[in-house]
């Protein structure tokens, strides 16, 4: 048996295949990615038939500078972002820096890859995970030193967990009965979460209490048969009930 974060499990493929709950999902990932040394973790769901940077697409992040994921979360840098991209163009594994000289790059390109490296992001790999009816995704983990250092067995693991992982969200999305309605001040606040604005941002922005946002919230979730805010995001975009 192994042992990841402190819980012992027979199987990692065996249990996420059992979660049901998108966000669930893709944290115990990037929660094993991290007991397996990798210290930047990422998973990014894009809607059907959409590119991986597009603002619409919802990001899972732990372990970059927080710096980082506030420049990455503004849409107008993250769309120079040519990782993704092409790493599922490649359909395989792929390092940054391999990614880096896979393509002509413009010099919006060159400037992320120059941001980047500011940040120490330098030796992550990405990771494309395909889903049936076109849905899509990428990962990327980075244990901040070449993949060729990273034990092989720990690298097939997250391989595999992640790829199971995003057949599980795809199983999960579909099992959806796809009907909900949000009020209009519901839809505004969810509108905002996929944003990735916190509770005390969106009370800030709506001139509201964060209690009276959380109450909405709950609301939200509960209309959506959502547990956090990743599914209710996705459930949202995908039902049009919210538009980025």
């Amino acid at each position: 048996m192994e042992r990841y974060r402190g819980a012992t499990v027979v199987d990692p493929l065996t249990k996420v295949e059992n979660l049901f709950c998108i966000g669930e999902t893709i944290r115990y990932v990037c929660d094993v990615a991290g007991d397996l040394g990798a210290t930047r973790r990422s998973y990014h769901f894009s809607p059907i038939y959409e590119e991986p940077t597009s603002a619409r697409t919802q990001i899972h992040a732990e372990g970059f500078d927080p710096e980082w994921v506030e420049l990455y979360e503004r849409k107008e840098f993250r769309r120079h972002d040519p990782i993704p991209e092409r790493t599922l163009r490649h359909g395989a594994m792929l390092t940054w820096g391999e990614a880096r000289q896979m393509g002509t790059n413009t010099k919006e390109h060159e400037d992320y890859f120059e941001a980047s490296s500011k940040f120490g992001l330098i030796y992550g790999v990405g990771l494309p995970l395909f889903g049936p009816n076109n849905r899509d995704a990428y990962a990327s983990f980075d244990w901040g030193r070449p993949i060729e250092e990273v034990p092989p067995e720990h690298v097939s693991m997250i391989k595999a967990l992640a790829r199971a992982a995003q057949m599980r969200v795809c199983n999960l999305l579909d099992q959806d009965n796809g009907e909900a309605r949000l009020s209009e001040r519901e839809a505004e606040v969810l509108q905002w979460l996929a944003h990735g604005k916190s509770r005390t941002d969106i009370a800030t922005i709506l001139d509201l209490s964060p209690d009276t946002v959380k109450t909405y919230i709950t609301r939200i979730y509960d209309k959506l048969e959502a547990r956090d805010r990743i599914a209710a995001v996705v459930k949202g975009l995908r039902l049009r009930l919210i538009y980025l």
